[in-house]
């Protein structure tokens, strides 16, 4: 690990020749960096516990070698999620947080995250980010024509973030992945895991050994509840899943992993079938001059629900077009929706059953129809196709509560049914052996809540689970995992992207972080090599947007933040900030 201490020594004799000559400033007992206002610059990095509190820590102490006023706080989830969707509440000033994008295009959802925060980015968008260009830049890219097209507007976006740095990327570790090889063989390992939130494969594909019957997967996670709100669920890795295989969707996440990326860049891009079979894209003529793009899908035949026994209930258009209508969030803006009608209707305010576009044509066949002036590419499905989960109109229309507050029994088409849930300690699932599809081999899939780490790691290394999802094994346990003949380790690219965001709301009482120059001085000031070095062992790369780098989305020519302390100073001295010792 290299040092940095005489880096900063130098640094910081640099900044006091240079403070030393200029004007003396106004009498004060405090040392530390000034805006050119006079306001001592000192505020307090939040994080939750664990690896997120270690990383903080260690960025408030570079900040503080670099003469700062930076405190460090760890707060509870439930305080800081708060905090994180309601910027305006001034709970926390500077934070370390991660999101998952997924390989492009599916990642589109991730830029809303810093779309305009007073309108569509409302709750998405924690640091409070506005750029005039951005957004015009942010629709753009939803409605690209195409790939080439999408992947140069995604380099001017990512290239203006890097810029006006909303927030500073930190890390994008490696996923440690351990799983038992003594009860179930064939893991699919991929981004993020054998069972990450866009990897349902392995516990569709495992095969047993010996005599297993139930498959165990620990995690730190579990989702709230089973009501049909599929936001709230897809927060958890295990709320994700719980959509894919006792829910379904019209399409799978592609089986992609580093190696297939590399023999084929656009693997990320194809469709695999699912509850839709097939499809297909027309255009029309909408009587006003323009064109309506109609996407017809196929979907399996004889697919039966949950309650088939007792209801002798199947899949159909009607469920698929419920579902998108009543059911299933319907905020996103590749789905057929008139947001001309939106607009006029409610100034965005609400998306009602009349704005959506779909339509049963049959009993297996659904027409979805994008407005002229809304279509998006024809190159790839919808990013929806693979996340909003297809419900049973059968179950949730004769209810009269609010769809998102109704489980509808967890009665869904997938490989697996819901037999016991315990929000706090365990969801169990059974096979479902009238599954339309390959039927797994995995009898029961039991998803197990740990408390702790340790707990988790026992539970794995005595048999009592498989595998784990969400959280990655600690770099210090690899050599004691991999002696171990039953366990078998691979480390594959994380699906998490960190950050350090900046509140930057305008009520929210700090405006010191509102000048970009100070933001960039921040980042410079930051060895993030320790930080791989020293937490994650080296299994961590810094990265430079929410585009990871094996995607052929990615923007190699992007400014870099490396640690330089002469830099920063240099750079706040310019701006007229001042030091004092």
């Amino acid at each position: 690990m290299k040092s940095k201490k005489w880096l900063i020594s130098l640094g910081m004799a640099v900044v006091l020749v240079v403070a030393f000559a200029l004007p003396a400033c106004e009498p004060t007992e405090e040392s530390g960096w000034y805006t050119p206002e006079g306001d001592l610059i000192s505020f307090t990095i939040s994080t939750i516990g664990g690896r997120s509190a270690d990383v903080g820590l260690m960025i408030a102490t570079d900040l503080q070698d670099f003469g700062l006023d930076v405190e460090n706080e760890v707060l509870d989830s439930t305080t800081f999620i708060q905090y994180l969707y309601e910027p305006n509440l001034g709970g926390m000033q500077v934070y370390t947080y991660g999101e998952d994008p997924s390989i492009d295009p599916w990642s589109d959802w991730i830029w809303t995250m810093l779309s305009d925060p007073e309108d569509w980015g409302y709750m998405w968008n924690p640091v409070w980010y506005y750029d005039e260009d951005y957004n015009e830049l942010y629709f753009e890219n939803l409605m690209a024509s195409n790939l080439t097209a999408k992947e140069e507007i995604l380099h001017e976006m990512t290239a203006i973030l890097a810029e006006d740095l909303p927030l500073y990327y930190t890390i994008r570790s490696n996923f440690i992945a351990a799983y038992r090889t003594d009860h179930w063989d064939n893991w699919h390992n991929e981004l993020g895991g054998p069972v990450s939130w866009i990897n349902e494969h392995s516990i569709r594909e495992v095969t047993a050994v010996g005599n297993a019957t139930q498959l165990g997967i620990g995690g730190l996670t579990m989702m709230p509840h089973t009501n049909m709100d599929p936001e709230l669920l897809m927060y958890t890795n295990i709320g994700c899943l719980y959509l894919m295989i006792v829910y379904e969707n019209l399409a799978y996440f592609p089986k992609v992993d580093e190696d297939s990326l590399e023999v084929d860049p656009d693997a990320a891009y194809k469709f695999v079938p699912k509850l839709a079979t097939n499809y297909s894209v027309t255009y029309e003529d909408d009587g006003q001059g323009g064109q309506n793009q109609i996407w017809t899908i196929n979907l399996q035949e004889g697919v039966k629900w949950h309650d088939y026994g007792e209801t002798g209930e199947i899949l159909t258009a009607d469920d698929v077009v419920y579902s998108m209508k009543y059911a299933v969030n319907k905020w996103d803006w590749t789905k057929p929706i008139n947001w001309t009608a939106v607009e006029e209707d409610t100034e965005w305010e609400e998306i009602l059953p009349e704005h959506v576009l779909a339509e049963a044509d049959g009993d297996y066949t659904v027409k979805f129809t994008y407005i002229d002036g809304y279509h998006p590419s024809d190159e790839y499905v919808p990013n929806w196709w693979l996340w909003d989960p297809i419900v049973p109109q059968h179950i949730f229309e004769p209810d009269d509560r609010d769809p998102l507050e109704w489980d509808g029994n967890s009665i869904g088409t997938g490989p697996y049914k819901m037999a016991e849930f315990e929000s706090d300690d365990y969801m169990l699932l059974e096979r479902f052996d009238d599954y339309w599809g390959d039927l797994p081999e995995a009898q029961q899939v039991m998803h197990k809540l740990y408390t702790d780490e340790g707990s988790m790691w026992l539970a794995l290394e005595s048999g009592v689970i498989d595998t784990h999802e969400d959280t990655a094994l600690p770099h210090t346990k690899i050599s004691t995992y991999e002696a171990d003949e039953n366990i078998e380790v691979e480390i594959v690219p994380g699906l998490t992207v960190s950050y350090l965001g900046f509140n930057l709301h305008p009520t929210a009482g700090y405006e010191p972080l509102q000048d970009k120059v100070l933001r960039q001085a921040i980042a410079y000031a930051i060895d993030m090599e320790d930080v791989v070095d020293l937490i994650y062992g080296g299994y961590a790369e810094t990265p430079d947007g929410f585009i990871y780098s094996e995607s052929p989305m990615h923007n190699p020519d992007l400014p870099q933040y490396e640690f330089d302390p002469t830099t920063a100073p240099d750079m706040l001295l310019a701006a007229g900030y001042t030091y004092v010792e």
